[in-house]
């Protein structure tokens, strides 16, 4: 037996989806866009795949992708440098693939960066 043909017996089985775990969402929109991801059953290559990134930038992207998940603030404190989204486009841009409409949260979102404001 070929040792890739072992894998398939320990492999998760087909109705569950192995991929959303992997994210440890910290705020509720992040969570709901993990649910989204579980829902839709795409894996976070063919989500930045979607977003339009080159292939050669397909592990950053999904490095990006992770980051943003697991954020407290959804990564729009612009900490991420990304030549291809700024914080904000990135966040609606994903929203756009996981089918959920921005607008629908547009509160959540005005008070997340709200918290980034600098105190004045």
């Amino acid at each position: 037996m070929c040792k890739f043909q072992s894998l398939t017996a320990t492999a998760a089985p087909t109705n569950t989806f192995q991929y959303a775990p992997r994210y440890k969402p910290k705020c509720p929109l992040a969570v709901l866009a993990v649910q989204q991801i579980t829902l839709l059953q795409i894996r976070s290559a063919d989500i930045v795949k979607s977003m339009g990134y080159p292939r050669k930038h397909t592990f950053a992207a999904t490095d990006r992708l992770r980051y943003v998940l697991c954020s407290q603030n959804l990564g729009l404190d612009g900490s991420y440098i990304d030549p291809f989204y700024t914080a904000d486009e990135f966040v609606l841009e994903l929203f756009r693939i996981l089918q959920i409409k921005p607008e629908q949260y547009r509160e959540e979102i005005e008070s997340l960066r709200q918290t980034l404001q600098p105190l004045k």
